[in-house]
């Protein structure tokens, strides 16, 4: 999937624009200037719910701020990502906006922006320092995973000996940095993994299929062989609560991470659907773009190259104090 998308706001009234990715002519990274601010933001993580939410806030919060920004976007296709912001920043930048970028996929379109002098600034692109971003805004993997292990041992009454299912999806850095840290607590407390390795689902958009057909075919070869289900985020984790109640079971547990909408209404249903996580890409994005605005403003470049926040629990205690991230 392919797509460029441009949403303008003015005289008070939101409109959407498609464009073709066109540039300017600013550029050469130079902040501090009274020329137009061209911004090329691009994510491979479109067809998520909260890579196509964060994504749009900030093309739209670019807009009401005067940058000229475009937003190119993929379904996990970095060939397409390193070819159309190498593209843009050969026609003129300011700065690049990366949002939910695995690091290990973008090699081409550094380059271009460092021969290029302008920087990157970064949502979530990794789980540690890296110079290849000016500043990595992100959340906390290991909080995460711990706050996810934690509800399964207290839902499960106890991860010893029990037989948790974990699954995952490689391509997104979070996910599977996570889902690594959630696999490591779990034998660590004596939990077996179920099938012996993380399940990695191939693509977000079949997600929930995906999660559902793991533990249903799981259930089947061993009816009495799965006691939790940890997921890395909540589109797959509703496949795996979707299975277990087509199973008709009631005594196998499952987390997930986003606190979507479809999660939190599944939480509240005491089925399950025992916990999730809520990360506040809200707040993140603020934070970056305050720093690009900075940068916009001044030729100042932030003082911390990689910044991680808190996350927080939502189960069945808080769930109906809980916004939807979706």
């Amino acid at each position: 999937m392919r797509r460029r998308i441009i949403t303008a706001i003015a005289a008070g009234a939101a409109a959407a624009l498609a464009l073709t990715g066109c540039g300017s002519d600013a550029g050469g990274g130079e902040g501090g200037g009274d020329d137009t601010f061209t911004v090329v933001a691009f994510t491979a993580g479109y067809g998520t719910p909260v890579g196509k939410s964060t994504m749009d806030a900030a093309v739209e919060r670019g807009e009401e701020l005067g940058w000229d920004i475009t937003l190119y976007t993929s379904d996990f296709d970095y060939d397409v990502i390193n070819s159309d912001v190498q593209g843009a920043i050969t026609r003129g930048a300011d700065a690049v906006l990366a949002g939910f970028p695995d690091p290990r996929q973008i090699g081409p379109l550094v380059t271009a922006a460092e021969n290029a002098d302008i920087p990157i600034f970064s949502i979530d692109g990794g789980v540690e320092p890296n110079s290849d971003f000016v500043v990595d805004v992100t959340t906390k993997q290991q909080q995460i995973a711990d706050l996810t292990v934690g509800a399964l041992d207290e839902a499960m009454g106890g991860v010893e000996g029990k037989d948790v299912m974990v699954i995952g999806h490689d391509p997104h850095v979070g996910i599977s940095t996570r889902s690594a840290m959630a696999e490591e607590l779990l034998i660590e407390q004596g939990a077996n993994i179920a099938g012996g390795e993380i399940k990695q689902v191939l693509s977000p958009a079949t997600s929930q299929e995906e999660a559902l057909q793991f533990v249903t075919d799981y259930l089947q070869a061993n009816p009495d062989g799965l006691d939790g289900v940890w997921v890395g985020w909540d589109h797959a984790a509703v496949g795996a609560v979707q299975a277990i109640n087509e199973a008709g079971r009631d005594d196998i547990f499952v987390t997930g991470v986003d606190a979507v909408g479809i999660a939190l209404a599944e939480i509240a249903e005491d089925g399950p659907f025992y916990a999730t996580v809520i990360q506040d890409w809200p707040a993140v994005l603020d934070t970056v773009l305050e720093y690009m605005e900075t940068y916009r403003e001044t030729g100042e470049l932030p003082d911390e190259d990689f910044i991680e926040t808190d996350v927080t629990l939502v189960d069945r205690s808080n769930v109906d104090e809980i916004e939807p991230t979706d």
